[in-house]
């Protein structure tokens, strides 16, 4: 699939691009316009975090610019899933009385192909943003640790790079999402299809 002889730079550029590429297929054969395109938002912009995350971001205490070395594309094809699911997770919760979590989720589970192991990790995410807010971050940063690059242990460091990456991808995401077409007339559009 890919040139052995790339540097870590260039690998991981492919992967982003061959990654965006994969789930911006997969959303846009979604039929609900709205899903459809949350989930393209969604791969163009965690294509976007990741170029700036591991090779734009020369910082001394950077978590992901530190796993270059382990990237490959299982790293990174759950990164956009984590990625996914953090954006759904944190737009339902937010506006829940216009979108529920069980509609969204069908949509969510098809663009990024989430395995079984997946759905259940998407699950008990959700139960926790939740049920128990304050835990919510603290348990996806340990979650990206643990299932993108299969650290158990964070320093402090880590785990406050982790948490504001997250923070920040989110707020970009959305953004860009309600930028030039406001939440509510998507909405509206999607619901008169």
């Amino acid at each position: 699939m890919f040139e052995l002889n790339l540097n870590k730079d260039e690998h991981c550029r492919v992967l982003l691009e061959e990654c965006k590429l994969y789930f911006l297929e997969r959303a846009y054969s979604i039929e609900n316009q709205f899903y459809s395109a949350f989930y393209i938002q969604c791969a163009e912009s965690t294509a976007a975090d990741g170029y700036e995350a591991f090779l734009e971001t020369p910082m001394e205490h950077n978590y992901f610019r530190s796993k270059l070395p382990r990237l490959n594309e299982t790293v990174m094809i759950r990164f956009f899933k984590l990625a996914a699911i953090y954006h759904t997770i944190r737009m339902v919760r937010k506006r829940k009385k216009e979108i529920s979590w069980e509609d969204i989720k069908k949509a969510l589970f098809e663009a990024y192909d989430l395995t079984e192991s997946e759905r259940e990790i998407a699950e008990i995410l959700q139960r926790c943003a939740f049920l128990y807010q304050a835990g919510f971050q603290d348990l996806f940063i340990k979650t990206t640790a643990r299932y993108v690059f299969g650290d158990k242990v964070l320093s402090a460091f880590s785990f406050a790079f982790i948490g504001n990456f997250w923070y920040n991808s989110y707020s970009s995401f959305m953004g860009s999402f309600t930028g030039y077409v406001p939440f509510h007339v998507r909405m509206e559009r999607a619901m008169g299809q």
